[in-house]
């Protein structure tokens, strides 16, 4: 393990940085969220995107995609430092973790809303807006549709399985393992189904935190 670790050295370091910097992003997107109410309306979104193209990338999760490639880094990281003889499960883990991150950038139609939004706002053609209009609609419905739900729950059972493989070895905490598995479990309804997925997404996040710092902090010993 020793020798895993050590070879691996470079991508554990880069690795820690970035898992403190998606502890990071919660807190940013909860400010903003509690600051900037969430448009109602399509045409709330092309205005904000075009009043303050910031605020709405902001809104419109533009820190997920971010967050998802460095997400990519933990799964693989969680592999290394917990690969044995018998890994079957732990390739689940990492496969169903990948492919959940990666299914999040289809889903995700920010940078087209803000372009969008931009092309709307220079035109004063009617029937031009009006495509534009539809359009947008047709994003922010992909943005939490099939790609997003999928991703939210593949991620779930993968934080689940890795959960329980580290309950089983002996590299984390215990208490890493069942952090893991509450918020794993807690993620299982995706945020976008209604008011109970959003909060229990939002419970999620308090031992994702705890899950995500005791991670860092055992691998600050490498």
């Amino acid at each position: 393990m020793d020798f895993t670790l050590n070879s691996n050295k470079l991508l554990i370091t880069i690795t820690k940085w970035l898992i403190l910097a998606m502890i990071l992003i919660i807190p940013i997107q909860i400010i903003i969220f509690s600051l900037v109410p969430m448009p109602e309306t399509t045409l709330s979104w092309l205005e904000l995107f075009h009043t303050s193209p910031i605020i709405g990338l902001l809104h419109m999760d533009i820190l997920y995609i971010i967050n998802n490639t460095f997400l990519i880094f933990f799964y693989i990281v969680l592999y290394i430092t917990l690969k044995d003889k018998e890994n079957s499960l732990l390739n689940i883990a990492l496969i169903t973790g990948i492919i959940g991150a990666i299914l999040y950038y289809t889903s995700n139609r920010s940078i087209e809303m803000l372009y969008l939004s931009n092309r709307y706002y220079e035109t004063a053609d009617s029937s031009l807006r009006i495509t534009f209009l539809a359009t947008a609609s047709n994003y922010l419905d992909i943005w939490k549709g099939t790609s997003f739900n999928i991703y939210y729950v593949l991620s779930a059972i993968s934080l689940i399985l890795f959960s329980i493989i580290i309950l089983k070895r002996n590299f984390y905490t215990k208490t890493t393992g069942i952090m893991g598995l509450i918020s794993g479990v807690l993620m299982i309804v995706p945020s976008s189904v209604g008011m109970i997925g959003l909060v229990f997404s939002l419970l999620s996040l308090i031992p994702w935190v705890m899950f995500s710092l005791l991670v860092m902090l055992r691998l600050s010993k490498y």
